[in-house]
């Protein structure tokens, strides 16, 4: 550190700490032992943001300093997106606490829902199923289904003309087609139908719908995206 470089100021660096639990922001490395980096470098921005800084190992910090390693400025920005998109906001910023919550809400409610398919899909699929244990299966659906239309409406409303907001409505009825192949399939449904892999078919599309959010509330810039 140069005799110019101010320190991070304390409540700042605890900051950065608390979010990433005191560890490393790196999910396959996690070590206790930490720095604090910054994300575009100290030399370009000359200043301490939280949404530029994250905690990292020595041994982390050192291969995201070379310019060599995988390990690049667009990673790091993932890295500290997945890390707490709420925590990432400034607190005063209640338009984009309600957009995140309303973001969140969806992904709680929508994976509910997708749960529930999952296993109404099961349950459908299998021979030995009785037509009471299909009916309950197919009721918790329904009422799964009923949360996650809210919470997508809601979606919509907060996120209206965003990138994001398509991504969410790509990823909704695509679910939705799936529920009603499941649902008019008759009993025993083909294991196609009833053991499809849908979270794996909607992977790429919820970090995309994830980094579209980060980038819509300035977590991360759209060349880091």
């Amino acid at each position: 550190m140069t005799g110019s470089r101010p320190a991070i100021p304390r409540e700042l660096r605890r900051r950065v700490l608390i979010e990433a639990g005191h560890r490393c922001a790196i999910p396959t490395c996690r070590a206790t032992l930490v720095e604090i980096a910054h994300i575009s470098p100290w030399v370009k921005v000359k200043k301490h943001e939280f949404k530029n800084l994250i905690a990292l190992c020595p041994t982390c910090h050192t291969r995201f300093d070379d310019p060599h390693n995988p390990l690049d400025r667009k990673a790091m920005r993932q890295y500290k997106a997945n890390l707490n998109p709420l925590l990432s906001l400034e607190v005063d910023k209640g338009d984009q606490m309600r957009r995140i919550g309303a973001y969140q809400d969806f992904r709680a409610q929508f994976g509910a829902w997708v749960r529930s398919l999952q296993a109404f899909g099961v349950v459908k699929s299998k021979r030995k199923a009785t037509p009471e244990d299909v009916e309950q299966a197919r009721l918790l659906t329904a009422d799964t289904f009923a949360s996650a239309l809210i919470s997508a409406l809601d979606f919509h409303h907060h996120w209206k003309g965003t990138r994001a907001e398509g991504i969410a409505g790509a990823i909704f009825y695509h679910v939705v087609d799936w529920a009603d192949e499941l649902s008019g399939s008759a009993f025993p449904a083909p294991r196609s139908v009833g053991k499809r892999d849908i979270a794996d078919e909607l992977s790429e599309a919820s970090i995309d719908l994830h980094l579209a959010v980060c980038e819509e509330v300035g977590i991360l810039s759209p060349e880091d995206v």
